[in-house]
């Protein structure tokens, strides 16, 4: 009896094998247990960009493996060869072009059934989380942008090259007027002027500091739980809500609401999306 069972089991494994095979799926991926399978897609992208951060959620809440490739801020020709601009992200698919938009290699990888069935429900109007997120952007550039060039931890920063790339192409505004300058008025400045604005948004971090714990206090009640933003489930409202927050954990002394520091620490988890808590400067 025993040995017909295990028989009946074993034939019951394969026979599920063989409807997997002849749909086209694949087999789900075990983290740790083995290599990562030849043929997986490559993402190509920024560690502190958000753009980047959205694509590696996509994929990592289907499980799906892949080879994340860091590129230098200064790195050009990686991307111009990939797709003949300097953007990230980008993703190659075996057999297919590189991608460059965001939006589109997001939903390439939900709505692929050979990688399961689609994650994601449609964005919602959520005009209260907007204005939050805008009331937040101010502090958070001010004191994010200079904490990127500083971390040693982040890969697309790794060169002074690389950094003074980003500087020269990243502008602070005028802390007396609030304007910020154009890209291209900003990197025609010299570069002891544009270097010194961000030495001083890096020494004035208390008051930014200061504007960032107050605003955010203002997510309380916005969020539905640890595991989605918005009360339909789990959505494009969390790619786009959780890919901007994130980079809040790279700056020491924010001091997140209880809600907001649950969602970040579930949605790091079932992303596969680590936070920047240990490196926060």
């Amino acid at each position: 009896m025993a040995a017909t069972q295990h028989l009946a089991r074993a034939m019951h494994r394969m026979a599920l094998l063989a409807l997997v095979l002849l749909m086209g799926l694949r087999l789900a991926f075990v983290p740790g247990a083995e290599n990562m399978p030849p043929g997986t897609p490559r993402l190509y992208g920024y560690d502190h960009s958000h753009y980047t951060v959205r694509c590696r959620m996509a994929l990592g809440l289907k499980n799906v493996p892949y080879r994340m490739i860091w590129v230098a801020e200064d790195d050009e020709e990686t991307p111009m060869q990939l797709v003949g601009k300097k953007i990230t992200p980008i993703i190659e698919f075996p057999g297919e072009a590189a991608m460059a938009d965001s939006s589109d290699i997001i939903n390439r990888i939900d709505g692929d059934l050979a990688y399961g069935a689609p994650r994601l429900k449609p964005k919602t109007e959520r005009p209260e989380v907007d204005a939050w997120i805008k009331r937040l952007s101010v502090p958070m550039r001010n004191l994010g942008r200079p904490r990127y060039i500083r971390s040693s931890m982040l890969p697309e920063f790794r060169s002074r090259s690389a950094r003074e790339r980003f500087v020269t192409t990243h502008p602070l505004p005028d802390p007396e007027t609030g304007v910020t300058l154009s890209k291209a008025d900003w990197a025609a400045l010299p570069k002891d002027f544009r270097d010194t604005r961000y030495e001083n948004y890096w020494k004035d971090s208390e008051k930014q500091l200061k504007d960032l714990n107050e605003a955010l206090q203002g997510v309380e009640g916005l969020i539905a739980s640890d595991k989605h933003l918005s009360t339909q489930g789990l959505s494009w409202d969390d790619i786009l809500f959780f890919s901007r927050v994130r980079g809040l954990t790279l700056i020491k002394g924010i001091k997140l609401p209880g809600s907001l520091e649950g969602y970040l620490e579930t949605m790091s988890e079932m992303t596969d999306v680590p936070l920047l808590t240990q490196m926060a400067i």
